[in-house]
């Protein structure tokens, strides 16, 4: 949590919230929160959520163009948690507070349930790329209504995020233009490039009848759709549900029925895939950054300061993540489909 939000976060400030949707705060029950503070409710028979951020890290039509995205893919038939009104009618409530306002929104709970480690198989890997290429397909005819609502680009908001947050001199920052320089040399139109998710792990969907359920689209930016897919293999190949006693097969089996299923929605071409391991490494850039932005890092303990250091190795290194071809898999796949 961002110490500035933490510190102005007050009972008073929840208790508004729960106000304004007209809430039973009996049945209000906390979920925690990285960035924003997160809470589930039950209403009318049904589960919802309610989370409440601050204009320190989004403004109010920052979250309506959220919103206007997640309208847009559930009408375009994909299982998405759609927001709800609160009982004045809006989309967005804001309360002020001591700097800046703390801005509340509602959702539908999504259907389904956690992924466990028995969904944990070739059937989820499979299914996954195909949600995901669902909505890179999607995304390439979606417009803003208006344009105070476009969402940010992502490698604008990863630098704003580095400057605010790490100290001038900080290698990392120079190490990050570098990665962002390779990634960005890609060539920039709609069927390489688009709003999307950008925070498509395990844990922010579920499993509803066998079936993908997304939700958390706070982070959706513009970005590419390769560095879309590196972000969540970042996070399906190092933080599996279940232990693997060959990593690299692992490694290797994911990834193959993540791009087939995939390419039942969407195209991608051989050069793109190129950039993932790239990719992959810019997202462990960001979770340096995240680090910063949570902890006061000239007061840290030995396990947290071993885990920045951890973070920094891994950021800064040259050679590749993963003891993986990308390219070489992926040529297999899609020779094997076409």
């Amino acid at each position: 949590m961002i110490r500035e939000i933490e510190q102005q976060f007050t009972e008073e400030i929840l208790t508004e919230a729960i106000k304004r949707y007209d809430l039973n705060k009996d049945t209000v029950r906390s979920l925690g929160g990285y960035e924003s503070f997160v809470y589930e409710y039950q209403k009318n028979n049904a589960f919802f959520i309610l989370k409440i951020s601050h204009t320190i890290r989004r403004s109010r039509n920052n979250i309506l163009g959220e919103l206007e995205f997640l309208n847009f893919l559930s009408n375009k038939g994909l299982a998405v948690s759609n927001a709800v009104p609160s009982t004045r009618g809006n989309m967005v409530e804001e309360i002020a507070a001591e700097n800046g306002s703390f801005l509340a929104i509602s959702y539908e709970m999504a259907l389904g349930k956690e992924v466990s480690d028995e969904d944990w198989n070739e059937s989820l890997y499979e299914k996954w790329g195909e949600f995901m290429g669902k909505i890179h397909h999607a995304t390439k005819g979606y417009e803003w209504s208006n344009p105070a609502f476009k969402r940010q680009a992502w490698d604008q908001e990863v630098q704003l995020k580095a400057e605010k947050y790490l100290r001038p001199d900080d290698v990392m920052i120079s190490i990050l233009k570098e990665r962002l320089t390779k990634l960005t040399s890609l060539p920039k139109s709609k069927d390489t490039y688009g709003l999307i998710h950008s925070d498509f792990s395990q844990s922010n969907f579920y499993l509803h009848n066998g079936d993908i359920y997304l939700f958390d689209f706070d982070d959706c930016s513009y970005t590419y759709f390769v560095n879309d897919i590196g972000i969540t293999l970042c996070y399906a190949l190092f933080f599996p549900y279940k232990e693997f006693e060959n990593k690299t097969e692992y490694y290797r089996l994911f990834f193959r029925h993540f791009i087939k299923g995939y390419l039942k929605e969407n195209t991608i071409q051989e050069e793109e895939i190129e950039y993932l391991q790239e990719s992959i490494k810019l997202r462990y850039v960001l979770q340096y950054i995240y680090f910063h932005k949570a902890n006061d890092v000239s007061n840290l303990d030995e396990e947290s300061m071993n885990r920045l250091k951890e973070l920094q190795q891994l950021a800064a290194s040259d050679e590749p993540m993963l003891p993986i071809d990308f390219v070489h898999e992926f040529k297999s796949i899609y020779n094997s489909i076409h």
